[in-house]
């Protein structure tokens, strides 16, 4: 008995050891919370998401198009990480009720090395990829992620 909870908590501290982002998707669907960004001790993880273009006929396509709309999304979160972002906000208003309201964002960064390190996809054919970049080769260009 000793020896199955010895190994049982190896295993859970292998498991807790290996960081990274959990699955963002729940039996085919994106899951109700989530986490986007994470820095562990080794790499920057970001996670992206890609919708699927109804306008693809195959599911092969769809799959491929939105893994690459979320991989792009993955640099641009990891961008806004290490660079962070521009933000410009403008809003209207009229007797104290605002009337409209717009927020753009800008993002300049290189993002040399980042890896894939998951891909998965949705019942609708959307794609979510979790990726991660390693911390020491930001710290060789002399960048520093907290």
């Amino acid at each position: 008995m000793m020896k199955k909870l010895t190994v049982l908590a190896i295993a859970a501290l292998l498991l807790a050891a290996c960081g990274g982002l959990d699955s963002a998707v729940k039996k085919g669907e994106i899951a109700p919370t989530f986490t986007d960004t994470k820095v562990d001790g080794k790499y920057l993880w970001v996670r992206g998401f890609g919708a699927a273009n109804p306008a693809h006929t195959t599911s092969a396509q769809k799959r491929i198009m939105s893994r690459e709309a979320a991989i792009a999304q993955g640099y641009q979160r990891a961008a806004e990480h290490i660079y962070g972002t521009g933000v410009y906000a403008q809003m209207s208003v009229k007797d104290a009720v605002m009337q409209d309201s717009s927020i753009d964002n800008t993002i300049k960064g290189l993002v040399l090395g980042m890896g894939i390190y998951k891909t998965e996809y949705m019942n609708d054919d959307a794609a979510t990829v979790i990726m991660r970049l390693s911390l020491s080769k930001l710290k060789a260009v002399n960048i520093e992620v907290k």
